[in-house]
């Protein structure tokens, strides 16, 4: 590990040592706290006139348009961003510009509402919309998909929307995932994210529960294939690739890796010891900055 990420992850695990993380209330405490933020952070296009800026809106919820200049590129990026309980969108605008900037491409960055105020089921549906006009607009082989966080685990439901409503539309070119999240499943599942949320430089223990309890609550009868990797679809899938850190996120991945070869599916899994969630989307320490370029140089090989 390089000498600036070795002093940034020693911060982390002072800090969770100390307790200064905060961890998670009970579930109805949590929901009051994220519809606080919620109201007080509504969407509100960007005017910082870094890139070119517009917003369509789909299904009743914003999509932010992010490109460089006024020429039409030939390919574009769905980009997901995480979070999942509250409507974080603001912070992830300059992740997904910088994906643009890099790429040359379009990128659209749908506004979805959080499980505090929807059912995951809504959200997916929206996404898929959004999926859909893109699609109709740049042609399924000129796009890529990037998830981080939650946004990886709508990206993989995704996939399985696209399945499961036939030959709708076709799967994207590329797919890439940053710390993906989904849900443990079994006993030995959850045991795992326990462990690992223990030793997560970002993750309060117990997020995985509060977020489980926070999906039903919005929905009891979410389909179990919105929650799970082994019973989401990834047949046809398109190439993909996940990069994760040591990292409660992780404790999925062995399930997902095992449903892509399942479904026929190519994934190539990268996992960076010693760094913390997301980080190959933040280009600051050498690793970041070497996954990062990968994902760029990946997206670039589409106009091949």
């Amino acid at each position: 590990m390089s000498l600036s990420a070795k002093a940034a992850v020693s911060v982390l695990h002072f800090i969770k040592r100390l307790g200064l993380f905060p961890k998670p209330g009970d579930i109805d405490c949590e929901i009051s706290k994220a519809r606080i933020y919620n109201q007080k952070n509504p969407y509100k296009e960007p005017s910082d006139h870094k890139a070119l800026y517009s917003t369509d809106h789909i299904k009743g919820y914003p999509v932010l348009v992010i490109r460089q200049n006024e020429s039409s590129p030939k390919k574009a990026l769905l980009f997901l961003h995480g979070g999942g309980n509250k409507d974080t969108w603001k912070p992830e605008v300059s992740i997904a510009r910088r994906y643009g900037k890099q790429t040359g491409a379009d990128v659209f960055y749908p506004i979805y509402p959080p499980f505090t105020e929807a059912p995951v089921a809504v959200t997916i549906e929206f996404i898929y919309e959004v999926y859909k006009a893109v699609e109709n607009k740049y042609g399924a082989g000129n796009i890529a998909v990037v998830g981080g966080s939650y946004g990886g685990f709508l990206a993989m439901q995704l996939i399985t929307w696209i399945n499961r409503n036939g030959n709708a539309v076709n799967m994207p070119r590329l797919l890439i995932m940053n710390s993906p999240f989904a849900f443990p499943e079994t006993k030995e599942e959850w045991a795992l994210a326990r462990e690992y949320e223990k030793a997560d430089l970002m993750v309060p223990e117990g997020s995985f529960r509060l977020m489980m309890d926070g999906v039903m609550r919005a929905d009891p009868q979410t389909p179990d294939y919105a929650l799970y990797p082994d019973k989401m679809d990834f047949h046809r899938a398109p190439e993909t690739y996940i990069f994760y850190a040591e990292e409660a996120c992780a404790c999925v991945s062995d399930v997902i890796q095992k449903a892509y070869r399942r479904d026929g599916a190519v994934l190539h899994m990268h996992k960076e010891p010693g760094m913390m969630h997301c980080y190959a989307c933040v280009p600051v320490f050498p690793e970041s900055k070497r996954d990062f370029n990968k994902q760029i140089e990946l997206i670039a090989m589409m106009d091949s």
